[in-house]
């Protein structure tokens, strides 16, 4: 079947008849997130509390990478904790998945190699045997099989695929020369230091400077500040959107310049034994760093969760959760929770909080499971230039015995400034649809890609990651709230605004860090 007839069946409804008698009609569905169960705390309508009360030392709300992280801070105090996690899969957009040919992500993707400064990363990549020490510069040494493998980017541009993201060879001159400007000004923000001798841009988010002529780029959207530097080209201003909608999930218009440098100027490490790649990727994305962290913590965990209330008490709290296998409510009596759950849904469980109000940004992850010809020169990620989405990554790239099967891991951010709606339009969706979507935009670079595709699972995360619009760092920057009570803690990347796996990271450490004095409980030093 040629791609127009594949793409009228999926776009009719999805016969099976549709399809020649050789050729099985394509599998797949829609796997999340569960919006139904979720949407249960808001709309109400909740059964009565059945079953015994159950105990806990701590209960963790949310099994993302700040949740799972809080559990790993605690895990030398022997305490008991309970992660509570609304998915049927740990990780949020860090989950993964296991049924196909290779691993593959439903989410987050790679790790930038840590800074320095990153301490609690560079803890548990040391307890994963991925950081094995420091070379002679003091840089940290990766082990090299957890580096991305070359090629690591290629992107379809004019009609042919080019190594790397910037194609020199197809760009105009003045293309080339506002590309240069670029990366100066990007190594000029690196370097730079504020007044108060703090990086410019750093992650941890709250090591960055506080002075004020840097916090001023806040009050600018990154398209206001590329005008204001003469930024005009197409190829620089794609460029720059594929880098906002990549962390961000939003268009310049609608990021915050100084998120936008941030992406640009926060990573330190390079060169040396980096010099080859400083990126560092699994088959199922960070699903492995989520399983590190599962391993490190031990906690008790209960998947199809949502918590609906908490209830502050003399010398501990009550959390009620909804368990989605029995429809059922339930208690657990622990000394502390921590709330690793996104601001929308912390404002519902503490009352009167004085949490921030975070747009969120909707996005699509699919993931299509192909058989096609080995091919050596197929990079790990794949950019199509002015596609609608950020192109796929190859799960299987890292393998060291080369397959004709393999798993293509597709994402899409809908980045326009009205996220309701672009939210409820990618909600309202059938699976077909999205699998004609995700296969109309990779037609330029694969026209035969609807005869090798046997599968496509999506995930849809409609509240996938907070936006930092202009003015998200808000007027007392990188001094987030962490205690909303005695034995209450929240820990998550709403906190800041940035959704880094250093950033989601240091937020569930820093609350668990939070609780040890009212748990009576010796965590020792930070790891912050």
């Amino acid at each position: 079947m040629r791609r127009r007839a594949f793409l009228t069946a999926v776009a009719g409804g999805w016969a099976a008849s549709a399809f020649p008698d050789e050729r099985p009609p394509l599998a797949g569905d829609i796997l999340g997130a569960n919006l139904a169960l979720g949407h249960r705390l808001r709309d109400g309508g909740l059964p009565p509390v059945a079953g015994p009360r159950e105990r806990a030392d701590v209960v963790v709300v949310g099994g993302g990478i700040a949740g799972l992280s809080a559990a790993w801070r605690l895990a030398p105090a022997g305490l008991d904790v309970v992660v509570l996690e609304l998915e049927p899969r740990l990780g949020g957009t860090s989950a993964s998945g296991t049924d196909g040919p290779v691993p593959h992500p439903f989410g987050a993707h790679y790790l930038p190699v840590p800074n320095v400064e990153a301490r609690a990363a560079h803890r548990l990549l040391r307890e994963m045997g991925v950081l094995t020490g420091v070379d002679a510069a003091g840089r940290p040494r990766f082990d090299g099989m957890h580096l991305c493998h070359a090629p690591a980017e290629r992107l379809f541009h004019g009609g042919t695929f080019h190594p790397g993201l910037i194609p020199d060879d197809a760009l105009t001159a003045e293309e080339r020369a506002e590309l240069t400007r670029f990366g100066e000004l990007e190594r000029h923000f690196t370097a730079l230091r504020g007044n108060d001798g703090r990086p410019a841009f750093q992650l941890p988010l709250d090591l960055s400077s506080r002075d004020p002529a840097l916090l001023a780029l806040d009050e600018l959207s990154m398209a206001e500040w590329l005008d204001r530097e003469g930024f005009r080209t197409p190829f620089l201003r794609w460029y720059v959107r594929y880098a906002t909608l990549d962390d961000y999930g939003g268009e310049p218009e609608d990021i915050s310049a100084w998120a936008g440098l941030h992406y640009f100027a926060a990573r330190k490490l390079e060169g040396g034994e980096l010099a080859g790649s400083t990126y560092l990727v699994w088959p199922e994305g960070n699903g492995r760093l989520v399983r590190a962290l599962r391993e490190g913590g031990r906690p008790r965990t209960q998947t199809g969760a949502l918590a609906v209330g908490i209830e502050q008490q003399a010398k501990g709290v009550a959390v009620t959760y909804l368990d989605a296998a029995t429809d059922r409510l339930r208690v657990v009596d622990a000394r502390a929770v921590v709330l690793a759950c996104p601001a929308f849904i912390a404002r519902r469980l503490v009352q009167g909080a004085p949490l921030p109000v975070r747009t969120t940004s909707p996005w699509l992850v699919a993931n299509l499971h192909v058989r096609w010809p080995v091919d050596p020169n197929l990079a790990w990620d794949t950019v199509l230039y002015e596609a609608d989405g950020l192109g796929y990554v190859d799960a299987g790239h890292q393998r060291t015995r080369p397959s004709e099967r393999t798993v293509l891991t597709y994402f899409r951010a809908f980045g326009a400034p009205d996220v309701t709606t672009a939210r409820a339009t990618l909600l309202a969706k059938r699976w077909p649809e999205h699998v004609a979507d995700v296969l109309t935009d990779l037609s330029p670079a694969h026209p035969d890609l609807p005869e090798l595709v046997e599968r496509v699972d999506v995930m849809l995360w409609g509240h996938a990651m907070p936006r930092p619009r202009p003015g998200f760092l808000g007027s007392t920057p990188f001094s987030p709230t962490v205690l909303l009570g005695e034995r209450v803690a929240w820990g998550h990347v709403d906190q800041s605004g940035l959704a880094l796996f250093e950033e989601a990271q240091a937020r569930g450490v820093a609350a668990a860090e939070a609780l040890a004095r009212p748990l009576g409980v010796d965590l020792g030093e930070t790891w912050l």
